[in-house]
This record gives structure tokens, sequence and C-alpha cells, in this order.
């Protein structure tokens, strides 16, 4: 509010700018707080909108003097009538300035209560839109993992229709390649470095060891040693081949590996299969609760300590009168002894010697070596036909071929054998040393 000083001199140009001005230097001399609460704005609004006309129409010239007073009453009506013909205009125009300012203020106030309700229902809004996408973004991630999940398991039972009988091979690895590139990037299989454990194998032993007919094939001679048994661990089981064998005869079995997409393929197959390590799974089982324990090309991926570690576990939960069957790469033949280097996860193979030796100090008896998977005859050296050779040089004949036989066992031997063991039972009649 502007106080007006009692004029001695009236200037009928008003200067609104200076007033203005002073008006925001007073303002901002004024402490300020963060922001008026709304009651104090509301009360400061309507004190200016009560007070913007500064007119005094109650004063009332009047004097207690009883016989001078009238002399004075009237004096001090024309000098009143004087002083407000100057003073009214200027009152007038500051009312009116009030009034505008007022009315400003009033409107202004209406604008902001309505911004303030817009901001309002657009922080809520936004509240509401963030949840939403909150949700959305669950959502998609769920949605898209379904879907890639779907899309992973059309592949598989794809796959596992083709396993049986698989003519197109270069289809098959397309879909294989593609997974493989879903874990390493946008390389080919070509421009990789795999990682030890980043081979798929189910490709790789399409291609190297043979087929799931072949494999079954060289696996069913070992389904005698497991006749009525009820609890066979198939340790390292692939694609689940020897599975497959015990399941059609009626044997429960159950087997582990540290392949994924192996272990994946195994329960398309309807087989009973497991992601993990050897050793983490027969410590977590019960001793003696294993009648059957069957070891196929595992034990030349593994390092001494943990193959020994791996057969005093064998023996501790396997049942008494029960068979291990480890079966690996003949290291005594050089073509199989060559070919163990196309695996890159081999670290060294295992002489059937030391194979035994090492299953006798885990405790198992009674054990016996197979040799199997020949080399095709057209591969080995020929020997000559001694109908054809005069009975003079039949003598250096035979040695020729007796040289060849020596030299076929060597370069051409068996490209894998097999040690069968028992871990047997306790002898009742022995008396403790």
């Amino acid at each position: 509010m502007i106080r007006l000083k009692s004029p001695n001199i009236i200037d009928k140009n008003i200067n609104a700018e200076k007033i203005m001005e002073e008006i925001r230097r007073r303002i901002n001399d004024e402490p300020q707080s963060s922001c008026l609460i709304e009651a104090d704005r509301q009360k400061e609004l309507d004190h200016i909108l009560s007070n913007w006309d500064i007119e005094n129409k109650d004063y009332l010239i009047s004097s207690h003097r009883p016989i001078s007073g009238r002399i004075l009453v009237r004096g001090r009506g024309l000098v009143h009538g004087e002083v407000k013909r100057y003073v009214d205009p200027i009152v007038e125009g500051q009312s009116l300035f009030n009034k505008s300012t007022s009315r400003i203020l009033l409107e202004d106030g209406r604008r902001f209560d309505k911004i303030n309700e817009k901001l309002d229902n657009i922080i809520e809004r936004s509240d509401k839109i963030e949840h939403w996408l909150r949700e959305t973004n669950a959502n998609i991630d769920q949605f898209y993992h379904s879907i890639n999940q779907q899309i992973e398991d059309k592949v598989w039972d794809a796959i596992a229709y083709l396993s049986s009988d698989i003519e197109n091979k270069a289809w098959l690895a397309a879909i294989l390649d593609r997974r493989i590139s879903k874990k390493f990037g946008n390389m080919s299989p070509s421009e990789m470095e795999f990682p030890v454990q980043g081979i798929n194998y189910f490709l790789f032993e399409e291609r190297f060891r043979g087929t799931r007919s072949d494999i079954r094939k060289r696996q069913s001679i070992f389904m005698s040693f497991f006749e009525n048994c009820s609890n066979v661990l198939d340790i390292g089981c692939g694609r689940g081949e020897f599975l497959e064998l015990l399941k059609a005869a009626g044997i429960g079995a159950r087997g582990i590996d540290l392949d994924d997409d192996m272990v994946r393929y195994c329960a398309s197959q309807g087989l009973d299969a497991e992601l993990a390590d050897a050793i983490s799974y027969l410590e977590k089982i019960e001793d003696e609760s294993l009648d059957g324990i069957f070891i196929d090309q595992v034990v030349e991926h593994l390092a001494p300590d943990y193959i020994i570690r791996l057969l005093a576990l064998c023996h501790k939960k396997l049942n008494y009168n029960s068979n291990i069957i480890i079966e690996t790469v003949n290291p005594l033949s050089l073509v199989s002894l060559i070919n163990f280097y196309i695996d890159m996860t081999h670290k060294s193979p295992l002489h059937p010697e030391t194979l035994i030796y090492l299953l006798e100090a885990s405790g198992f008896r009674e054990i016996e070596s197979h040799f199997f998977v020949p080399v095709p005859e057209e591969m080995r050296l020929r020997k000559l036909d001694l109908s054809i050779i005069s009975e003079s040089e039949k003598g250096f004949a035979e040695i020729y071929n007796n040289n060849i036989d020596i030299l076929n066992k060597i370069l051409f031997g068996s490209q894998d054998y097999a040690i069968i063991a028992k871990k047997a039972a306790l002898n009742v009649n022995s008396s403790p040393a």
C-alpha cells in the first residue's frame, strides 16, 4: 500500500513506472520464504481486495468549542473543499490503480490455482504412466522370454525328430550354428575360438563320433552287466544313447552331463537327465544307493586328481556286487591316438593298465578289459596270401605276415577300450586284520 504525504506541491503527472519500481524494491527488501502456504496467500489476497479503495468517506468536520466552533467548522470546510479538489484526483487514481491491481491479482490467483490443479493432474498421470511403463516392460520381458523359450523348444523338438535318421546334416548344422551364435555373438563357427565348455557337442559328436544309432549299437554290448538293476547312473550321458537302451530294457536310470544342450536333448527324448558335475552329484546322494555306473568317453576329459576322486566316490556310492563300466579312447592304437586330438577338450589319454590300477586302488575287484571298435579292414596293412606262395618262400611269408599283425595292432588297433569292475561283496567269514 502506498502512503501519500500531505501535498504541499501537487503534481498531476503521476509516474507509474516509479511507483511500480518502489513497490518491487519494497517487496524485494522483505525476507522471502520458499513459498507462502495457501492460507497466508489467501489472507494477503483478501486484505488487498478489501482495502483497494483509499478514499476516506467517513471524514466529518466538527469542533468541540461551543462559540468559535461554528466559525472553525465553516473555515475547515472551506479548506477541506479546496484540498479535496486537488487530492481527490490523486486518491481516485490510486484507488483505480489499486482496484485494477487487485483484480489482476485475483485473476492471476485463479489462473495459478488452475495451473496447480493441472500440474497435480499431470504429476498424477505421469505416475500412472511410469507405473504402466514398468508393468509393460515387465510384461514385454516375460513375453520375450516365453517366445524365446517356445522357439528354442521347437528347434530341439525338430532336432529330436531328425536325430534318429539324420540325412539333411547341413540343415541341422545351420540350426545348431544359430544356437552357437546365440551364445557367442554373430560370428560364424569357423571364426570362433571355442572355450573348453563352448563346443556344441551335439553337432560335434554327430560328425566325429557317429550317429546315435551307431553309438547305441556299440553300447548295447554292455547291457548284460546291468540286468535287474533299478538305479543306474550314466555319468556324461551326452545325447542319451545308453539311457535310451536302459529305458527300453525297463532299467531305471538317470544321466548327468555338464552340457546344457545335451541335457535338454535328453529331456526332449523323455529321458531322465540332469545338468550336474559328477563329483558334486555323487557327494549329495546316499552311500550304496546305486546299482550300476556307466562312464562312456568321459575320463579322457578329466584331470588325474579329479579321476581319482571320482573313482573313490563311485565305489562309495555303489551297492555291493554292482558293476562300473568305464569306456574311453585306446592309446595303444596309433590311429586312435592321432584322432584323440580332434576333440580340443581332451586332456590326455588314459592307458588301460593305469585305469585298472586306479580302480583297484579305489577298492574295485573282478576287473576285466575289453577292446572294441576296430579300424575297417580296408584301412589296415594287408598280409600275403600264403596259398599262392611257394613252399620254399612260405617261411619268409609267415614271418612277414606276423610282423604285419604286430604293426596292425600298434598302428590300427581297436579305437576304444572298456574296463569293467565290480564292487565286491564283503566276505563275512573273514576276520578283520
